[in-house]
């Protein structure tokens, strides 16, 4: 099932991969998203989303690695109970 929501995957200067995904449907001010991140490629992020997220219905990736990495963002090897 798809979502429409924002979706942007990127490179940062760190060399780290990001993902920025809307919270909840037709979400697109980063004010309401959530950072997740850090990825050891482009591949292994959209594993992560294809794996613990709905379709967002697709995605914008930049891998030009001039964006600054996220000040906070979720770590997406942490388990929640």
């Amino acid at each position: 099932m798809s979502c429409q929501r924002r979706c942007d995957i990127f490179l940062a200067t760190d060399q780290n991969w990001y993902m920025l995904l809307g919270d909840f449907e037709y979400a697109e001010d980063t004010c309401d998203c959530t950072f997740y991140g850090r990825f050891s490629s482009e591949e292994d992020t959209l594993k992560y989303l294809h794996r613990a997220h709905s379709n967002p219905g697709g995605s914008n990736t930049d891998n030009s690695g001039k964006r600054p990495p996220p000040k906070e963002f979720t770590d997406h090897r942490k388990r929640y109970c």
